[in-house]
């Protein structure tokens, strides 16, 4: 009979032990970092088309990253996060901007294979948009020699304006989280981002133009946040 009660007390301890860490990790979660990858911008950098301003390695490989989640079950989070690249400077008169935003929904796993470390695994369907923007007073040339770069000979424009296209993609990481303090963490990943990019049917003032050949399609990229739960 003593026998059994200790062994329903270690029970009740081991699963009391169990509780307290899982409501101790933070169900909701900001994250905020940068990445790295290395792109193919045909006819976005100034190496291929001598219109585009000089380009850093911030404007081509850097990624600036933030993005929610939201812990559903002991080990796993839905999410929501967006790795934004961008490029600015001046083409003629004309003030150049260029975003790239790599946006995902997130899924992930995870599980604890000491305290404060975790390993997790993530998968994220992505719906990715590009924006090419140039801003000035007067009628804009500068949006000929841009769009002549890119292939495109009958698109005139007197005002300024900007061109988008939105794609599909999807990527997967696996990474290594530290916890500093119970709401504070740091989150390395590494893994691949596919993307079905084509530099055909980008808008531009309700036409269809072509865009940049950019060679997006299979990447390695690497990733450190900072995340900060609740």
């Amino acid at each position: 009979m003593i026998v059994l009660f200790q062994n329903i007390n270690k029970l009740l301890i081991t699963l009391i032990f169990a509780l307290t860490v899982i409501s101790a990790q933070p169900k909701l979660s900001f994250h905020l970092g940068s990445g790295f990858y290395k792109p193919s911008l045909g006819y976005l950098d100034p190496d291929s088309n001598s219109v585009i301003p000089s380009l850093s390695a911030f404007g081509k490989n850097i990624l600036i990253d933030w993005g929610v989640k939201y812990q559903f079950y002991p080990n796993a989070r839905i999410g929501y996060s967006r790795s934004n690249s961008y490029h600015s400077g001046k083409i003629g008169d004309s003030d150049y901007f260029r975003t790239i935003s790599y946006r995902m929904i997130t899924f992930e796993t995870f599980y604890y294979p000491r305290k404060k470390m975790e390993l997790n695994f993530m998968l994220a369907p992505m719906y990715n948009k590009g924006i090419i923007k140039l801003s000035s007073k007067g009628a804009s040339s500068d949006w000929d020699s841009i769009l002549n770069k890119f292939g495109n000979s009958n698109v005139k424009l007197l005002t300024e304006g900007e061109m988008t296209k939105r794609w599909l993609g999807l990527t997967s990481m696996i990474g290594f989280r530290y916890y500093i303090y119970p709401w504070f963490a740091v989150d390395g990943k590494a893994g691949f981002m596919q993307n079905s990019y084509s530099e055909n049917k980008w808008k531009l003032d309700g036409d269809k133009v072509d865009g940049p050949t950019m060679n997006i399609k299979k990447m390695p990229v690497f990733k450190l946040h900072f995340v900060f739960g609740w």
